[in-house]
């Protein structure tokens, strides 16, 4: 069985899960990466990058997609004056494509757009925003709240951010971040003759 499958595909990738920051991958050894969403959720998106420009060969590309601080903006207004750690802030896209010249990538393109998603009630909102990812800011409250903040959470999400031509669905605007960037060769030091 086995000999068959290798026979009608010889080059089968298999899967590899591990961490973003310490890949169990050998140096040079992928010509493509491509990260959806991962960015937004680590602690420092500069040991990431690096750790993508380790594993990618020369000439390699890496694909990525990430949030920008235009996400979730209706959030934070919303939450009042906790918005303002409830939602950790994302990073901008030149400030991306920056590090990426500083990890040692090359010829970095970015480009972003506006998406709204609107939901059927503030629990599936906060419900898919959970599944999205964690707060990582760093003076976000450090406890779990209780039933009652939760309530008013809900009541203040149906009031600030239904919007009546959606039908009263609840939305929110995320601001996709897209780039790409090549591993290069090593430059080629010349010494003055």
């Amino acid at each position: 069985k086995g000999r068959l499958l290798d026979a009608v595909r010889p080059n089968r990738r298999q899967p590899v899960c591990g961490d973003i920051e310490q890949m169990p991958l050998a140096a040079a050894s992928v010509e493509l990466a491509c990260s959806n969403l991962a960015l937004p959720w680590v602690g420092r998106a500069d040991l990431a990058l690096q750790e993508l420009n380790r594993v990618l060969a020369r000439g390699g590309l890496l694909m990525f997609t990430t949030l920008g601080p235009d996400t979730l903006t209706e959030l934070r207004a919303a939450l009042g004056p906790d918005g303002a750690h409830a939602v950790h802030l994302f990073a901008d896209m030149h400030d991306i494509g920056d590090q990426l010249v500083q990890c040692g990538f090359a010829e970095p393109v970015m480009d972003m757009e506006h998406i709204r998603l609107t939901f059927d009630s503030p629990q599936r909102l906060l419900t898919e925003l959970r599944e999205l990812g964690r707060n990582l800011h760093v003076q976000r409250f450090p406890g779990l709240r209780g039933r009652a903040w939760q309530a008013q959470l809900c009541q203040a999400l149906q009031q600030e951010l239904a919007d009546p031509a959606q039908d009263g669905r609840l939305t929110l605007e995320f601001e996709i971040i897209y780039g790409h960037a090549f591993k290069p060769a090593p430059r080629v030091r010349v010494s003055p003759s």
